[in-house]
């Protein structure tokens, strides 16, 4: 039995996606803090003494900006609720393809990757070059690029003119 997909896509329903959203940012909050305790741990007791105050601003730097991230999806994620504290509806889904939130999620993971590989050798930490010039690359394709490269409007007064055109060359026949 062959069973083909036609027509609309089936939708998730309020409660399925506020409950996926709790679940999101549970995810998110548990990678993001087990991350950084196990990473300071692991640095306290195996490599403190390649601790200093570049590697202490490099990971408070990195750690801000995935907090960030985190409240972010964690704003996001929380549901619409009414008087008496039940959730009616969401703000937006968080699992949806193409959404901002997606960038803040890779931000935390990307955070989480960089102290991991900083464990191994202090140079990983360059791989947070790769971060602006990622946003910039997309910054470029979602809204820089064709904002510059847009065919300019045509003017109304032409498009008027050729109706008028149109209209005398029937009127003429």
């Amino acid at each position: 039995m062959n069973k083909s997909t036609k027509g609309k896509q089936a939708t998730k329903g309020t409660k399925q996606i506020i409950e996926e959203n709790r679940q999101t940012v549970d995810l998110y909050f548990n990678i993001f803090w087990i991350s950084n305790i196990a990473y300071l741990v692991l640095r306290y007791i195996l490599f403190w003494e390649t601790f200093t105050a570049k590697f202490i601003t490099l990971y408070t730097i990195t750690a801000l900006f995935a907090f960030a991230a985190y409240y972010f999806i964690s704003y996001v994620g929380k549901p619409i609720t009414d008087d008496s504290g039940l959730a009616v509806d969401y703000n937006t889904d968080l699992n949806m393809n193409g959404h901002i939130s997606e960038y803040a999620k890779d931000i935390i993971l990307f955070s989480v990757i960089v102290y991991t590989l900083s464990l191994i050798s202090n140079y990983f930490w360059l791989t947070l070059l790769i971060a602006p010039f990622y946003g910039f690359v997309k910054l470029w394709q979602n809204f820089l690029g064709p904002w510059f490269f847009a065919p300019a409007p045509e003017e109304e007064e032409t498009k008027d003119q050729k109706k008028q055109k149109v209209k005398t060359k029937v009127i003429r026949r």
